[in-house]
């Protein structure tokens, strides 16, 4: 299952999942199938329209009734699904979400790859992992809050010696 997201107004985001027969937008069942030529029929509720797409990479671009969208794939084991990495140690939100569990303190200690906090983020659970050995220097979040795409989640500052 391939999980995607698009907006089409800057305060709301649409969750899309690819299933073999259509997709899933909002909860919403779409049959789509191809007419060739990059050019697809979606069916909802008996009624039919034909759009355009073109993937490049992990981004779908649709043109429907005039409009065009820009559809990301969102993928949680791609190096900004786990959350980016900046180079003082920062891991930033993928997208937005809440907190589930923390798995580690401030001081601990940790090697790459251990797992610091689980989050939520659009009913798909995720855990964050130190992506460098190191002492968690910040760990912001409290269980149960919200965050934005971007936020800090936490941050891993490299212990010489000591992991």
């Amino acid at each position: 299952m391939s999980l995607f997201s698009f907006s089409d107004r800057p305060a709301q985001r649409h969750v899309v999942t690819m299933r073999h027969d259509g997709v899933v937008v909002d909860g919403i069942c779409i049959a789509v199938r191809s007419a060739g030529a990059g050019d697809f029929i979606a069916s909802v509720n008996d009624r039919s329209e034909r759009l355009h797409a073109v993937a490049r990479g992990d981004v779908i671009h649709v043109q429907l009734r005039g409009r065009a969208w820009r559809i990301e794939r969102i993928d949680p084991t791609h190096s900004q699904g786990s959350g980016a990495v900046h180079a003082d140690g920062a891991m930033l939100a993928p997208m937005p979400g809440v907190v589930i569990s923390l798995l580690v303190e401030r001081e601990q200690v940790v090697r790459r790859g251990d797992p610091l906090l689980v989050i939520e983020s659009m009913k798909l659970q995720m855990t964050i992992g130190a992506e460098t050995g190191g002492v968690v220097t910040d760990l912001p979040l409290t269980v149960g809050q919200t965050f934005q795409r971007g936020a800090l989640l936490a941050r891993v500052a490299a212990a010489e010696g000591r992991v």
